[in-house]
């Protein structure tokens, strides 16, 4: 196999493989993609996409491995292995991936994923037979690569990436681990110009103060805590982006407490994401345990006001530029909210000097190639 060379060194390969990949826009899709642009500006990096969609950015090289989505398992059983509808949708991608002949493990130097069981069963099956080296990412959560029971006990990666702080301290002398947060683009989710805020959907009232919040509607994002807050908030408005199992719930919930004063809007595409911010005048996250969180970077770097969960991922991100309360309080949450509405121009302000500061994606970018190189062995292009 011929090898390309940047600069007189060998490339470093990478593979990116989730099922939702150029189908749909949640966390880690965004993610993947962002972290693909990023490694594809280095001239040592060779970038390829595997996923169930075929709707890939320009200037980004995307396979479509055709598979089931989630939605169509959100009612089969549930058990060991089977443990929810993602792993559903992962066997169909895995299987197609296999009997399609799709991926070709020894094309690739590493290959970056973040579900489990079956991509990473694959993955460890082909690198024992001299294929990628198997990179998670802990996108959706850390507990299969600690539990020790059920089929958690057969998790296996060469190089583990930490989404926050309190992952890396559990993992980093047990496994070759590196902290490497999610970023953004602040070219893209940059604030809007002027004030009061710029209302391009005609859905959304002039005479009352906006609230998004974004996230699958699934029992750990808290929508529904969400929904129950701004209730308390009479002048405001809320504005929610996202789907799952808890949509018809969630529905009626709002229609309940918020008549007249909400807009679902299902999954929203990322490329309308960042004019959805612009839109807003706070965004609200109600999740407690929360991975990383990029809605968090997006709002703060389209300079919102961002009331988060009071929790150390949040914090860490966030610092002094969010706003926090238990988001098990409704209560609090309102109250927190209004600050937010009632902040002036100084927090969304400094909300996004932090994420210019220290959250870009050519910044995170930089820190995956290094650890990929250390992980399959290569040595990068010097800059």
């Amino acid at each position: 196999m011929v090898v390309p060379v940047a600069n007189g060194l060998p490339k470093l390969r990478v593979a990116l493989l989730l099922p939702g990949l150029g189908r749909v826009q949640r966390g880690a899709e965004t993610a993947f993609l962002e972290l693909a642009r990023g490694l594809k500006a280095f001239p040592d990096v060779r970038v390829e996409l595997f996923g169930g969609g075929d709707d890939y950015p320009a200037g980004l090289t995307g396979h479509t491995v055709p598979c089931l989505p989630r939605e169509r398992f959100e009612r089969w059983p549930q058990g060991p292995v089977f443990r929810n509808e993602y792993c559903y949708e992962e066997l169909s991608f895995v299987l197609s991936l296999i009997s399609r002949r799709a991926f070709n493990p020894r094309r690739f130097d590493v290959a970056v994923h973040c579900s489990f069981p079956f991509t990473n069963w694959m993955l460890r099956r082909a690198e024992k037979r001299g294929g990628a080296k198997s990179v998670f990412v802990t996108q959706n959560g850390d507990w299969m690569c600690r539990a020790a029971g059920r089929e958690y006990r057969t998790f296996r990666c060469a190089g583990l990436v930490c989404t926050n702080p309190d992952y890396y301290a559990r993992h980093r002398t047990t496994r070759q681990a590196a902290l490497i947060p999610n970023g953004v683009d602040p070219a893209a989710f940059r604030p809007r110009a002027g004030v009061p805020a710029f209302r391009r959907d005609p859905r959304l009232p002039a005479d009352k103060k906006v609230v998004l919040m974004a996230g699958a509607m699934i029992p750990s994002k808290r929508v529904a805590d969400g929904v129950r807050a701004v209730a308390k908030v009479p002048d405001a408005f809320l504005l929610l982006a996202g789907d799952g199992p808890e949509r018809q719930a969630i529905h009626e919930l709002a229609a309940r407490e918020l008549p007249g004063r909400h807009l679902l809007l299902g999954s929203v595409h990322r490329d309308a994401m960042p004019d959805l911010y612009r839109q807003a005048d706070a965004f609200l996250h109600a999740s407690r345990d929360e991975p990383f969180g990029i809605v968090y970077l997006e709002a703060a770097a389209t300079g919102l006001p961002v009331v988060a969960h009071d929790g150390p991922v949040p914090r860490w991100i966030l610092g002094d530029a969010g706003l926090f309360a238990d988001t098990a309080d409704a209560g609090a949450v309102a109250a927190t909210l209004r600050e937010a509405l009632a902040a002036g121009p100084a927090l969304g302000e400094a909300a996004r000097a932090r994420v210019l500061a220290d959250w870009t994606w050519a910044a995170q970018a930089a820190k995956y190639r290094e650890f990929l190189c250390d992980v399959a062995h290569k040595t990068p292009v010097a800059a």
